[in-house]
């Protein structure tokens, strides 16, 4: 009998890691658009998966037109990167999750791609002191404008930046 308890319980965790509640987001960036508005020719593309029963977040995002040379040489060196997700709620905005610059940035022949996986939520609000929780942090995408902000050495407010909403399946 303890067998096959013991069997049913493995095979129950198994699908239910496998199954893990996964919410898809993407944004399209640009340098026309609310709240860069700064004119640049430059544009990416994001895709943001959230694991809710991990609480991490896997990320793919294509910029065209910045280097990595360009990018904010003081937020490349922080904690936060220079490429990170603004909530906006009125005249406030919040800092609420950063991509840190490093091995996950990668140069292609026009521009750079940052790919994160299974980044935990937790760590992201610490490096940025945000203090919302995860939950927070969900529902926040799915209600405040959220924005993917790209900062460079000549745009310190955001060269590029754009909303952040749920993919469509």
């Amino acid at each position: 009998m303890y067998k096959w308890f013991a069997m049913f319980a493995a095979v129950a965790a198994l699908f239910g890691t496998a199954n893990a509640a996964e919410l898809h987001y993407t944004a399209t960036l640009a340098g026309n658009q609310y709240p860069t508005e700064t004119g640049s020719a430059a544009s990416g593309q994001a895709t943001l998966t959230i694991d809710t029963d991990a609480q991490t977040i896997d990320a793919v995002i294509t910029i065209t037109g910045i280097t990595t040379d360009q990018l904010s040489h003081h937020l490349a060196h922080s904690r936060m990167g220079p490429m990170h997700l603004h909530r906006y709620q009125g005249d406030e905005v919040t800092l609420i999750m950063p991509f840190p610059y490093g091995a996950t940035y990668a140069a292609t022949a026009n521009g750079f791609t940052v790919t994160i996986a299974d980044y935990p939520y937790a760590d992201a609000a610490q490096a940025v002191r945000s203090e919302l929780t995860f939950a927070q942090f969900v529902a926040a995408l799915g209600a405040d404008p959220i924005y993917l902000n790209v900062h460079t050495q000549a745009f310190g407010d955001g060269e590029i930046a754009g909303r952040v909403s749920a993919a469509a399946h």
